[in-house]
């Protein structure tokens, strides 16, 4: 009968490690400069080079202009799993897993000491990390969807290899149904477990279809009850589930057909997210309130693509309220990120739905349009330039997918080495997090781009859904 606990790992320094980190290194650790590891990316072994293991593109893989498959660098927390008949009960953190769980060790210390890593943008904030093992006794199904992650990332979600995750992901569902006929679960937790796993489904499929639409659609009624009996939910893992949700209704909006979009107004969720501006989220930092208004945003997008009327009035709120929307990020990669999302949300606007501009849009720095005079173009311009500033090594750049498509979905043929960055971008990240929707989005920007310059006017939007694809973008 298993049971976990976490204990302090010897500091060590990681390429591409959070630079705002506060542990003071081990000077023991210091010297030598170099030393030889067996770390090295997939390309580099593959090809019996000796790899620089830069996180998260090595320097042979960019100059090769191919993805980089690197090592995740450790976590400074280690996990430890010994038998419980063995272990001090005082000094236990959590109670023991339930003895019917198949405990998969290797893919709960990877999750804990890699995958997690790529689910937060503080490494020392990190709640999908060590916190959440005081959940693991509290749902079976929680810990075979964090083994299916597991399984799936570090094989690079190859369909020739998932047959552990999806393995791991039925005995999540299974389990997961027993515990909602058990009314057994928090409903906080409940809610995270079912985002988990439809977060998992577009990663496990072979084709661009699936975005996990049953689970967000009860993920959705699970938030709205959640928050209907906040008082007596555990209010740490209710911030993490809310902000988990809101972030990937964002991505997911344009996916959703009109007849499952949301009819109420959700004023509960809307005055939660109001009020998490001034509390940081792993996922959201301190702009979940942007990512909630981009939702609706995104959801108006697909049913004006859908040849619904279009909503003016709606239209100049949007408008009104991205150009009025004030960053509370004070991290310069975060402040970077949320203006970036904002441009996102006006290129929306104004390429999607094809609004025309009726508020300012700010020149860029040197005070003066790009050279073809068109301010959708000098915004994307701009929104690619916040987006190049942070480097690739910053956890900030696994959000950067969906400003990149839509800002570089405005690239023009004579952008070529622009065009290049974007997509060198997008393989930094896919690098990362090994999510296949991410090459998706390379091979819609370069049909995209090829469309335009054969002459042939579309949107991203558009291109997608004429390919009868459903990406959830991030």
């Amino acid at each position: 009968m298993p049971s976990f606990r976490v204990r302090f790992a010897p500091q060590r320094s990681f390429p591409g490690q959070n630079e705002t980190s506060t542990a003071v290194p081990d000077t023991s650790l210091s010297s030598p400069t170099h030393t030889r590891s067996r770390s090295g990316c997939r390309g580099c072994r593959q090809r019996r080079v000796k790899c620089d293991e830069t996180f998260p593109v090595c320097l042979r893989c960019r100059r090769r202009g191919s993805i980089c498959q690197p090592v995740l660098p450790a976590s400074q927390w280690q996990p430890e799993v010994w038998c419980l008949g063995t272990a001090d009960p005082v000094s236990q953190p959590t109670q023991p897993i339930n003895a019917d769980v198949d405990v998969n060790s290797r893919l709960l210390q990877y999750w804990f000491e890699r995958m997690s890593q790529i689910m937060s943008l503080d490494r020392d904030r990190n709640p999908m990390s060590f916190p959440i093992v005081k959940y693991l006794s509290a749902s079976s199904s929680l810990v075979y969807v964090i083994q299916c992650v597991s399984a799936g990332h570090e094989q690079y979600f190859q369909p020739s290899h998932m047959t552990l995750s999806l393995e791991e992901r039925s005995k999540a569902l299974r389990n997961l149904r027993q515990e909602l006929q058990s009314e057994s679960l928090d409903s906080a937790l409940r809610s995270l477990i079912i985002l988990m796993l439809g977060m998992s489904s577009s990663w496990i499929t072979t084709q661009p279809t699936e975005y996990g639409r049953e689970h967000l659609l009860a993920a959705q009624a699970s938030v709205d009850m959640t928050l209907e009996q906040q008082a007596t939910v555990d209010d740490e893992l209710l911030h993490l589930t809310v902000g988990f949700y809101v972030y990937w209704d964002m991505a997911c909006s344009f996916c959703l057909d009109i007849a499952h979009h949301t009819q109420a107004p959700r004023t509960l969720l809307a005055a939660y997210v109001t009020a998490s501006r001034s509390r940081f989220h792993t996922i959201t930092s301190h702009s979940m309130d942007l990512y909630f208004l981009l939702g609706q945003l995104g959801r108006y997008c697909r049913a004006v693509a859908d040849g619904m009327p279009r909503d003016f009035v709606r239209e100049t709120t949007f408008e009104s309220d991205l150009h009025s929307y004030t960053s509370a990020e004070e991290n310069p990669s975060a402040h970077l990120l949320a203006e970036a999302f904002r441009n996102h949300g006006l290129l929306m606007l104004y390429r999607l739905c094809g609004r025309k501009i009726h508020l300012a849009v700010e020149a860029g720095s040197d005070g003066e349009e790009d050279d073809s005079g068109c301010p959708i173009r000098a915004l994307a311009l701009r929104t690619l330039g916040m987006l190049f500033v942070t480097p690739i090594s910053s956890p900030y750049v696994n959000l950067h997918t969906l400003p990149l498509l839509s800002a570089g979905a405005e690239l023009e043929s004579k952008d070529t080495e622009l065009r290049e960055r974007v997509i060198e971008q997008l393989r930094a990240v896919y690098s990362t997090n090994r999510i296949p929707p991410t090459l998706w989005v390379i091979e819609l920007l370069q049909e995209l781009w090829n469309l335009h310059d054969s002459g042939v006017e579309m949107t991203w939007l558009d291109l997608m859904l004429a390919k009868q694809w459903r990406l959830r973008i991030g």
